[in-house]
C-alpha cells in the first residue's frame, strides 16, 4: 500500500511541475524586495521541538519587517505539489487548505529554506532551477549535518531524504546558512571534499534565547501542574529533547539509577521533556515501566512552551547528554532562566560560552553521577550567572544582513538586544 501511495505522489508532483513549468518566472507587478520563506513542515504539523521553535521565532520576527520596503511571503510544498503561496497567518489557521498558486519569481527575489523540509525540497529542484534562471537566489538554513556524519542515529528514510537535500545544498543553493560555528566547520569540510566546481557561500544564523518571542504554545495540563508542585519540595534535574539515539538518555538513566541506589536521601529527581523518537523503542518501554517512574523519574512527552518555561524555573539544573547537536537550544534557554547547566564536552556546546556551565566527557555511571550531584548542589546554592544573550529580533537582523537585506533594521523600531534576566 505504501508503494502505491508513493507512486501516486510521484505522479502527482511530476504532473504539477509539467503543468506549471512556464509559470515560475512570470512578470510580477511589484518592485519591492521579496523574501520567500519556506514553512512547509510547520504549516502542516508543529511538532513543538527545537527546530519548530526556531521556525516560529524567525517567522514571527520576519513578519514584523514586512512593509513598504520588503515583502515577506510564506511559501510551502507538499508531496504532491511544488512551492505555492501560503497565507501570512498560517500559524493561526492550522491545516486549512491554501490556494495552490505556484510561486513566481523575478530578479532579486530570495528563497529562504527556513523549515526542515529535507523530505520535500529535493522533489522540486526543477522549480528551484527555474527560479535561479529568472534571477532569484536560494538560501538554505543548515541546522546540522548529523544524518551524513552518523546515519546510524537516524531512520533509513530520514538519512536518504537528507542525502538528497544535501545534494541540493551543494548544487542548487547560492548560500548555506549554518546555525553554529561547528556546523559551519563540518559543512566547509564537506564542501572541500566534494567534486563540484561551484560551491555555495556559507552564512551564519544566530540562535535566540527568548522563548516568549517564538509564538510559544500555551497551557498546562494536570500532569504538568502536579509534577511542578512535586518538585517544589525536592531537587530535580531537567533534560529536554526527543528520545532518540544521539541524545544520551541511556547514559543519563544509568547515572541517575546509580545515584538513587547509592545516595537515596539527596539524589535529585530526573525530569525528561521530549517526545518518543526513532530507534529507541526498548529504551522508551524501559522508561514507561521503570520502578521509579512517577517517584523519581518523570517523563512528559507533551508539554507546551509555557510548561517548558515553568520547568526551567522549577528545576535545579539542566542536563545535556547529547552526543551530537547542531546547536543545543536548551542550553541558552536554561541560561535565560539562570539555571546551571551540565553538558557533554562538545565543541558546539563550548562555543555558546554559557556562564558557569559545567562539562563532562565520561559516560560511566559513577563519575557522571558525581557531576550530576555537582550540578544539583550548584542549583541549590545559587542561581547561575547572568548572561548577555541574543534575542530573536537581533538574530533575524543578522539573518537579513547575511542574505543581503541588511537595511531591514532601519525599518524595525523594536530594540535588537536585551539583557537576559
Amino acid at each position: 500500500m505504501r508503494q502505491v501511495v508513493r507512486a501516486a505522489d510521484i505522479g502527482a508532483r511530476q504532473a504539477w511541475l509539467w503543468r506549471n513549468r512556464f509559470k515560475f518566472g512570470e512578470a510580477i507587478q511589484n518592485d519591492r524586495p521579496r523574501l520567500l520563506v519556506d514553512v512547509s513542515a510547520i504549516l502542516r504539523h508543529d511538532a513543538q521541538t527545537g527546530i519548530q521553535r526556531v521556525v516560529r521565532a524567525v517567522w514571527s520576527e520576519l513578519r514584523t519587517r514586512d512593509g513598504d520596503d520588503l515583502l515577506v511571503i510564506p511559501v510551502f510544498a507538499t508531496n504532491t505539489h511544488g512551492y505555492c503561496y501560503a497565507s501570512p497567518d498560517f500559524l493561526e489557521r492550522g491545516k486549512e487548505v491554501f490556494s495552490l498558486e505556484p510561486v513566481r519569481v523575478r530578479p532579486g527575489d530570495k528563497f529562504l529554506g527556513l523549515d526542515l523540509s529535507a523530505h520535500l525540497l529535493p522533489n522540486y529542484r526543477r522549480q528551484l532551477k527555474a527560479w535561479r534562471s529568472f534571477g532569484a537566489t536560494i538560501h538554505l538554513v543548515v541546522y546540522d549535518l548529523l544524518p551524513l556524519e552518523r546515519p546510524d542515529w537516524f531512520s533509513r528514510a530520514a538519512s536518504n531524504h537528507f542525502r538528497r537535500w544535501f545534494d541540493v545544498v551543494l548544487n542548487d543553493a547560492d548560500q548555506a546558512i549554518c546555525i553554529s560555528d561547528q556546523v559551519s566547520r563540518v559543512l566547509q569540510s564537506r564542501l572541500a571534499a566534494s567534486q563540484i566546481s561551484r560551491r555555495p557561500s556559507i552564512g551564519r544564523l544566530r540562535m535566540g534565547s527568548d522563548i516568549d518571542a517564538s509564538i510559544p504554545s500555551q497551557g498546562t495540563c494536570g500532569d504538568v501542574r502536579r509534577l511542578l508542585e512535586q518538585i517544589r519540595f525536592r531537587p530535580a534535574i531537567l533534560m529536554v529533547g526527543t528520545i532518540e539515539p544521539r541524545k544520551g538518555y541511556d547514559a543519563a538513566i544509568a547515572a541517575f539509577e546509580h545515584l538513587w541506589k547509592t545516595r537515596p536521601n539527596d539524589a535529585p529527581d530526573l525530569v525528561i521533556i521530549g517526545k518518543g523518537g526513532w530507534k529507541t523503542e526498548a529504551l522508551q518501554q524501559y522508561l514507561r515501566s521503570h520502578p521509579e517512574r512517577g517517584r523519581r523519574l518523570h517523563w512528559l512527552d507533551r508539554v507546551t512552551d509555557e510548561g517548558l518555561c515553568l520547568f526551567y524555573e522549577g528545576c535545579r539544573g539542566v542536563f545535556m547528554a547529547s552526543r551530537g547537536e547542531g546547536f543545543g537550544l536548551p542550553l541558552i534557554e536554561a541560561a535565560l532562566h539562570r539555571r546551571h547547566v551540565l553538558a557533554r564536552d562538545l565543541a558546539v556546546f563550548q562555543e555558546q560560552r554559557i556562564p558557569g556551565a559545567m562539562y563532562f566527557s565520561d559516560d560511566r555511571p559513577e563519575p557522571l553521577a558525581d557531576r550530576l550531584m555537582d550540578l544539583t548542589r550548584a542549583g541549590q546554592e545559587r542561581t547561575a550567572p547572568q548572561a548577555d544573550l541574543p534575542t530573536w529580533s537581533e538574530c533575524v537582523e543578522g539573518l537579513l544582513s547575511e542574505i543581503g537585506l541588511g537595511n531591514a533594521k532601519e525599518r524595525h523600531e523594536e530594540p535588537a538586544l536585551r539583557k537576559a534576566s
